[in-house]
Formats: structure tokens, C-alpha cells, sequence
């Protein structure tokens, strides 16, 4: 087998894997609120489900708990890192988007979370795009 067959194959069995469904989103802009002056970013979905039918697959993965607790405005936040594998060449992935699983097939507790792409891993031989995110808790 050539190392092109075998990395094809790789990525169809990654897929199989991507048992949940996510949509990704991209910063576009902002908007300001006449009343508070608050910026609000804007968001384009750039990956999921809204983009093209019977797409938007994904895995959550984590090998192993990595937490911090940074103290912001006087309260200790607890941000979770963990890695959303997406089909190679599903969308172009981009530091700042945000993931949200929106089912999850295996964890009813999954689907709802929202975890920002704070890591890119782009590799030759690559079975699936690897994002690390993480979740702010």
C-alpha cells in the first residue's frame, strides 16, 4: 500500500470516529450597542451542519485534563483544554473561531459546549484536522 492510500484510509477511519456534529464560527466584525457603547463581535458560521447538509462532524478528545485557574476581575475562572478533530479539508481552521458541539452521540452532557480554537496542528500525513480549544468554565 502507498503511503498516499494509507493516509486516505487513515482519513476515512478517522471519520468513522466523529460520531458528534459541531458547527464552527468566525469572528466577522463587531457591534456596538447605541445604548452601552459594548462591542459585540459578529459571527459567520464557516463549518457545520447550516453550511452544507449531513455535514458538521466532529470528535471531542482529550488525552488528559489540563486546567487552569487564572483569577479575572476578582473570581477564579477554571479553563479546560481539550482537542475537536474535524475532517481534513472540511473548512480552513483559524485561531479565535468557536466550536460548538451541537450532538453529541455518545455524552448527552456534550452538545451545548462551546470551546474557542486557541491551536492549529496542520501536518502532512494528517487523518483529521486537530483543533485545540478550550473551555472556559
Amino acid at each position: 500500500m502507498s503511503a498516499h492510500s494509507a493516509v486516505l484510509q487513515g482519513r476515512q477511519l478517522a471519520e468513522r470516529q466523529m460520531t458528534d456534529a459541531c458547527a464552527v464560527q468566525a469572528i466577522t466584525g463587531t457591534t456596538t450597542d447605541p445604548l452601552t457603547g459594548v462591542d459585540t463581535p459578529t459571527y459567520a458560521t464557516v463549518y457545520g451542519p447550516a453550511i452544507e447538509p449531513h455535514r458538521g462532524r466532529c470528535k471531542v478528545q482529550t488525552y488528559e485534563p489540563y486546567e487552569r485557574n487564572p483569577e479575572v476581575g476578582g473570581a477564579t475562572m477554571t479553563i479546560q483544554r481539550y482537542s475537536v478533530h474535524v475532517p481534513v479539508g472540511a473548512f480552513s481552521p483559524a485561531i479565535g473561531q468557536v466550536v460548538t458541539i451541537t450532538a453529541a452521540a455518545l455524552d448527552p452532557h456534550l452538545a451545548g459546549n462551546q470551546f474557542r480554537v486557541v491551536a492549529l496542528l496542520h501536518k502532512t500525513a494528517a487523518t483529521a484536522y486537530r483543533l485545540s480549544v478550550e473551555e472556559v468554565v
